[in-house]
């Protein structure tokens, strides 16, 4: 899910929710990105958990660990890299 479907999934409960804003409040607030610190502490584990499926998945592919010894690349290693970014 990325940022701005959720920032407007937040929008819509609100909404639902019936909170009269007013519109100096809203020009005076900064927003807020995440809800609660609940949700920042669980959105920031879930990206960080991403990450670091990711990092092991480069790591212990061996196409990506023979790319890296060669000295010089032509253009199917670079597709290659690529590919595995993906």
């Amino acid at each position: 899910m990325n940022k701005s479907k959720m920032l407007n999934a937040y929008k819509s409960v609100n909404n639902l929710k019936g909170k009269p804003q007013h519109e100096e409040e809203n020009k005076t607030k900064t927003p807020k990105i995440y809800r609660s610190e609940y949700d920042e502490k669980l959105i920031k584990e879930y990206h960080f958990a991403k990450f670091q499926k990711n990092l092991d998945l480069l790591q212990n592919n061996q196409e990506v660990i023979a790319l890296l010894k060669k000295e010089e690349w032509d253009e199917e290693d670079i597709k290659t890299l690529l590919a595995s970014f993906r």
